[in-house]
């Protein structure tokens, strides 16, 4: 698996197509499949629309994460970074932030790589 982050807009779709030969109709949007729905897909973006989507019924987000994993260990994931700047107010808005946030860590712990777009420019991280 392969973990891509960054802000929104900051070109990683374009970056995944030029580092990894991915092909733009193979980056499928995440945000409404569900835990399941991530068999057979070479990449996914708006991983984090997929966290908000699922936060009302996310009991194990490991588990969640852990599957899709090991249901399909070369995909490649990107997500935007959402942690950044001002606190939300609403709780549930924190609480997915948090999730989020976790999720990040748990991705870029068991990832092969991990790179972070600026500007459409990659910087590896791992």
């Amino acid at each position: 698996m392969r973990f891509i982050i960054g802000g929104a807009f900051e070109g990683k779709e374009l970056f995944c197509q030029e580092k990894y030969g991915v092909l733009p109709e193979e980056i499928i949007d995440c945000a409404e499949l569900k835990p399941d729905g991530f068999r057979q897909l070479k990449c996914v973006r708006n991983f984090h629309l997929f966290i908000k989507n699922q936060c009302k019924t996310i009991h194990d987000l490991e588990v969640i994460l852990s599957t899709i994993i090991a249901e399909n260990p070369g995909i490649i994931i990107i997500m935007d970074e959402v942690g950044c700047g001002i606190v939300p107010v609403e709780r549930s808005e924190r609480e997915w932030r948090e999730l989020v946030g976790r999720a990040g860590c748990f991705l870029a712990s068991r990832a092969e790589s991990v790179d972070r777009v600026i500007c459409g420019c990659g910087v590896k991280l791992k």
